[in-house]
């Protein structure tokens, strides 16, 4: 089934906006947390998210909630989450 091959790029990109949105939920919209036990990730360094988000994905760094999110994500999202993050854009 290659189905995933035909999606239309604004639809991976809709995946990609609704994982970054699931991300801000937490993380804040600038990567600011709100929370006292949520890490911030605004001006974190990209290279350093990036290996963080691929050492939940592969097991190496267990977290109940963290491991199930980077789970859903490809090495194409962490790179651009990174970014986005390290930037500290948003509002």
């Amino acid at each position: 089934m290659l189905i995933c091959a035909s999606v239309p790029a604004f639809a991976q990109q809709a995946d990609y906006q609704n994982l970054l949105n699931m991300c801000k939920a937490c993380h804040g919209e600038t990567g600011e947390s709100q929370f006292s036990s949520i890490p911030s990730l605004k001006y974190q360094n990209a290279d350093y998210l990036s290996t963080q988000l691929a050492a939940f994905k592969s097991g190496q760094r267990p977290d109940k909630t963290m491991s199930k999110v980077a789970a859903l994500l490809s090495e194409k999202d962490m790179q651009q989450m990174a970014k986005y993050f390290s930037e500290g854009k948003g509002k």
